[in-house]
């Protein structure tokens, strides 16, 4: 099955957002950005002692071919009409005598012992190209292991699945650390130039703002991703007993709410049903507040006319706020929404015998429910997107995330690195479409398998492929969603739709193109991805973790009556306070590199 979703549940990763992105974070934060100039300089200037850093400068490499290896399409696999995405191929070994790269990774259960990991292993056999990993704690972790590696000087030829930001980007590239990768991209690679090809806006996006590229793309085009921050689930059976139809406004909404409360829709004769419940995990702005306004959730940053803008202190915002608060004091939105992890709404998901739960503000039914795809009577089947109500207006904003299929920093060719191309080329091979397959879902023929003609994918079109048996692969078999990939939306919609053998990833699909897709926003309201420099990285580090905390906060303050929305002084002393800790300031910065990057 291919499902983000199915792993983000057990191993929190979430690479639809781009590798390692778990949640929405400030775009432009320098959490992590790590060494300044100054505190880095001894290593950065031995990294960079006499390089060209220039776009177009190409880093000397006589044991890559240029071009790229000898690349001849395999015949068997079946393209569905105007297909996108990677192609199935046979590759020539990369070099003709083995190469050993450093490669520094974050740990992983999936993946296990990477050097004895089937896929790791396959690959070296491909390419001819061998792997010193050198393994660090996933996680926030990661980061403070290799900041302290770059503070000793010592660096691997690779970093991969570390995620560095744009900001971190810009700030090691120009200060030599990071080989810019254009014109080896240019001269040595087949697949990531598909890419550029398949994806025109691509390119750009991973340019940084002195016109170099310093790390491979990671493509993930999930239809279904464009739209989870925001996506809410209802029981369907319930609004079928009480009669009632889909809610379409707030005060629909609202209404369905209490009937599920006060009207016994399990049937069990008691005041046991949750109504409305999520998880700190979860954030309840992005559904709601779309009622007002449009509102991608944290960083909440967005485009007005050209200019940035923020939508935590704006008039609609309250408006959504005054709203949750009156669910919440008639009981129909759980307390326990701003506390409780991910597990503990699944125990109220599954909760033995009769459903309680109304509905739940999650990425998708794993979220909140056991998801068994090989029971085709499993309670999370009976849930459905509930599209966003409209508000005041008469409208609805539905965000959707334009800029989430191709991202950068998952793999980044350090000053160390005596064979650069040869490091882009063993990248580059990796969005060959068995390579995808195989590090997604193990052996050929054992965890999946190509289409046969006259199969159908999601998208109602020829298939491209299918798992065979239940996804994911045992750990050690497969990469975890880790390494580099080339997942278009034709590739991911290409994954066989068996109805005898029914996924989540064909409904969810379809819930999301149902619910949302055709009343999504603009993309020109969307702030794109954003290049800092060193000091506006380092002025918006503090500003952004300050003013994230404090909005949490106070929506959840707001929401649960302990500041009066309705009280103006209260909601006076929220928008002062969030202009006393930047607002203007931060604003500002992100105007700067947005003029910076795309005027």
């Amino acid at each position: 099955m291919a499902a983000d979703e199915k792993l983000e549940a057990s191993l929190t990763v979430r690479p639809e957002r781009g590798p390692g992105s778990s949640r929405r974070q400030f775009v432009t934060r320098a959490v992590g950005v790590g060494l300044s100039a100054a505190a880095a300089g001894p290593v950065l200037a031995a990294c960079s002692s006499g390089g060209d850093k220039s776009k177009d400068a190409v880093a000397k490499d006589p044991l890559a071919a240029k071009g790229g290896p000898k690349t001849t399409p395999i015949s068997d696999v079946i393209y569905p009409e105007g297909y996108v995405g990677p192609r199935a191929s046979k590759k020539a070994v990369l070099v003709k005598e083995k190469v050993t790269l450093r490669v520094v990774v974050p740990q992983n259960v999936s993946v296990g012992n990477w050097a004895k990991n089937d896929f790791t292993k396959w690959y070296e056999k491909t390419t001819n190209v061998a792997i010193k990993w050198q393994v660090v704690a996933g996680g926030d972790d990661a980061m403070t292991k290799v900041n302290a590696m770059i503070a000793s000087g010592d660096i691997p030829d690779v970093f991969m699945n570390i995620n560095f930001t744009n900001a971190q980007q810009l700030l090691y590239g120009s200060q030599g650390l990071f080989v810019p990768l254009n014109k080896l991209i240019d001269e040595y690679t087949v697949e990531t130039k598909r890419i550029f090809k398949d994806y025109p806006d691509a390119k750009n996006l991973l340019t940084s703002t002195d016109g170099n590229i310093y790390s491979m793309p990671y493509v993930n085009d999930c239809f279904h991703c464009n739209c989870g921050n925001q996506r809410m689930w209802i029981y369907k059976p319930w609004l079928d007993k009480l009669g009632m139809d889909m809610p379409t406004t707030l005060e629909e909404f609202e209404a369905v709410l209490k009937a599920f409360k006060d009207k016994d829709p399990n049937g069990n004769g008691k005041r046991d049903e949750v109504p409305l419940m999520s998880s700190k995990d979860d954030a309840l702005d992005t559904y709601f507040m779309s009622a007002f306004m449009y509102n991608p959730g944290e960083p909440w940053l967005v485009l007005n006319n050209g200019k940035v803008d923020v939508t935590f202190n704006k008039p609609q915002w309250r408006e959504g706020l005054r709203y949750m608060n009156k669910l919440y004091k008639q009981g129909l939105l759980a307390r326990q929404s701003f506390t409780q992890d991910g597990d503990q709404l699944r125990r109220v998901g599954d909760h033995k015998g009769d459903p309680i739960l109304g509905a739940t503000r999650t990425w998708y039914w794993g979220s909140f429910a056991t998801l068994n795809d090989d029971d085709p009577k499993a309670r999370w089947r009976d849930y459905v997107a509930v599209p966003v109500p409209k508000g005041p207006d008469g409208k609805a904003y539905p965000t959707w995330n334009y800029y989430g299929a191709v991202t950068g920093g998952a793999f980044v060719v350090t000053k160390a690195c005596k064979n650069p191309a040869v490091a882009v080329q063993w990248a580059d091979g990796q969005y060959e479409l068995e390579a995808i397959m195989r590090a997604y879902s193990g052996d050929l023929d054992k965890g999946w398998r190509w289409a046969k003609k006259g199969e159908v994918g999601i998208n109602g079109k020829q298939a491209v492929w299918t798992t065979l048996g239940t996804w994911p692969p045992p750990d050690g078999q497969w990469w975890g969603q880790l390494g580099l990939g080339y997942r278009s939306n034709d590739y991911r919609l290409g994954e066989v739709a068996d109805p005898k053998n029914p996924t989540f990833e064909k409904p969810l699909y379809e819930e999301s193109k149902q619910a949302y897709y055709a009343d999504r926003v603009d993309k020109s309201v969307q702030l794109p991805p954003l290049y800092l420099d060193e000091e506006q990285a380092a002025q918006t580090g503090e500003l952004s973790l300050t003013l994230s905390n404090y909005v949490k906060q106070s929506l959840s303050k707001f929401v649960l009556g302990q500041w009066n929305v309705d009280d103006d002084a209260a909601w006076k002393n929220y928008t002062s306070t969030l202009e006393r800790m930047g607002t203007p300031q931060y604003v500002d910065i992100n105007q700067k590199a947005y003029e910076a990057k795309y005027k």
